[in-house]
């Protein structure tokens, strides 16, 4: 029975481990171009693909704060990098709790 249990964890560990993805960190941010179409392929496109973007789009105080946000989503989805980084300020602050949002490509490199 003991010998059960530690094949059920192992398994549970090896299917958490993959979904973790990079760390906020590790994810890079790639300027258009510099990485050519057959060395990445595209995780999402963070913040405009959903149609929750016709409605409120994460919004932060500041550049770093919101591409900090980036990053650590794309982490969660899995990519561990960016690409296209397009960052806009709202005078307005209608969308969200500050002025500053960004929107990207998360990528996985291909190794």
């Amino acid at each position: 029975m003991n010998t059960i249990c530690r094949y059920a964890a192992l398994a549970l560990f090896a299917m958490l481990v993959p979904a973790a993805g990079a760390a906020p960190g590790e994810v890079r941010i790639y300027e258009p171009g510099q990485l050519t179409r057959d060395r990445y392929e595209i995780v999402t496109r963070l913040w405009v693909e959903s149609w929750r973007s016709a409605v409120q789009i994460p919004g932060h105080a500041d550049q770093p704060a919101a591409i900090a946000g980036l990053k650590s989503e794309a982490a969660r989805l899995g990519a561990n990098a960016l690409t296209n980084v397009a960052c806009l300020v709202d005078d307005g602050a209608l969308w969200g709790r500050g002025p500053h949002f960004c929107y990207a490509l998360a990528i996985r490199l291909k190794k």
